[in-house]
């Protein structure tokens, strides 16, 4: 079933029929094979991505940002962090001409109503359409656009966790942006000992967890792996400034992966868009018993109101401990049987 955003913007094809159009973070749906026009389309979910890829091939991008087009419109789905969603408008009015329409569509419980103010640097924003609570927003380009870099958006900064400094990149969108996050601070401070074989930093979000883990056990082979085309970016930039390697995955889950681990240290994500999303926590919890060797770990860190006791203990033969918790987390421990 199509989202409402597809909805809304699949009544206003004749609008968007004069020229080529790019559309950025459309839902994961099947807008793209139902579209009727010169479509491109750029995500940072991967799933979403894929799907896209179906029915446009090469004309759909995953990427940080959209990058060597040259279109007449370009709309962008509000995502739910609006640095995002200014950064992603950067990038899309850089690749229209003069005269090009920039467009700007989203939920109005997510607030697009107010996030038209983002339109605001490029033209006088008109209200085009709104149905199916979702509103659709457009400016005119008067004069062209800068150029985009995406190193404008970079925010570069420092943090000692668990007695060891580390140089964290972040983008926009990425969780807990610019800062550590507090649930990864105390599993961090809370590891056991790291394994030397092959580790996993699952939903690696900027690369704080995959980096301390390269640098804590340089002999082992760390792979980190998102959803998140921006999250895949930042953590190369963080490997990078911290001078240590790991091999970095956009996946749907562990799907991309083959293969056992000897741990995997996760601080799971269960936020998609606008709503919440424990699917793929869940799929983790439920796969990870597998795919963990004799004696293999999982450590992962929740918000303490989420109940993963009981999933963890039917795959793990109901050992699961907590090895720490504050008044907003915990920090959870299994060891895999290696079935």
């Amino acid at each position: 079933m199509l989202h409402n955003i597809s909805q809304l913007l699949l009544r206003n094809q004749d609008h968007l029929a004069e020229g080529s159009l790019l559309i950025s973070q459309s839902p994961r749906d099947q807008l793209a094979q139902e579209w009727d026009g010169d479509l491109y389309s750029h995500h940072t979910d991967f799933v979403a991505w894929q799907l896209a890829q179906r029915a446009l091939g090469d004309k759909a991008q995953f990427a940080p940002a959209p990058t060597g087009l040259t279109v007449d419109q370009a709309l962008l789905v509000m995502p739910k962090s609006k640095d995002e969603a200014r950064m992603l408008l950067a990038a899309m009015a850089a690749l229209l001409p003069v005269g090009g329409k920039l467009l700007l569509a989203g939920e109005n419980k997510a607030g697009i109503k107010s996030a038209v103010k983002l339109l605001e640097p490029y033209g006088e924003p008109v209200k085009i359409d709104s149905a199916r609570h979702c509103s659709l927003f457009e400016v005119v380009l008067t004069q062209a656009a800068p150029a985009f870099n995406l190193e404008d958006y970079q925010q570069r900064f420092e943090l000692t966790v668990a007695g060891e400094q580390l140089t964290v990149v972040s983008l926009p969108g990425v969780f807990s942006h610019g800062e550590l996050d507090d649930a990864t601070a105390l599993l961090l401070e809370n590891l056991p000992r790291i394994k030397t074989g092959r580790l996993l930093d699952f939903g690696c979000g900027a690369g704080i967890i995959g980096t301390y883990l390269a640098k804590k056990a340089p002999q082992a082979q760390v792979e980190m792996l998102d959803v998140s085309a921006l999250a895949i970016k930042a953590s190369e930039l963080t490997l990078a400034a911290n001078g240590v390697t790991a091999k970095v995955t956009p996946s749907d889950g562990l799907s991309a992966l083959t293969g056992r681990f000897h741990q995997i240290v996760t601080n799971p994500p269960f936020h998609t868009g606008v709503g919440t999303d424990y699917s793929a926590t869940e799929q983790l919890l439920a796969e990870a018993p597998k795919r963990l060797v004799q004696g293999g770990d999982l450590v992962l860190v929740a918000n303490r109101f989420l109940r993963y006791e009981p999933l963890l203990a039917a795959g793990f033969n109901n050992k699961v401990d907590t090895l720490a918790q504050s008044n907003k987390f915990k920090v959870l421990y299994c060891r895999g049987s290696g079935r």
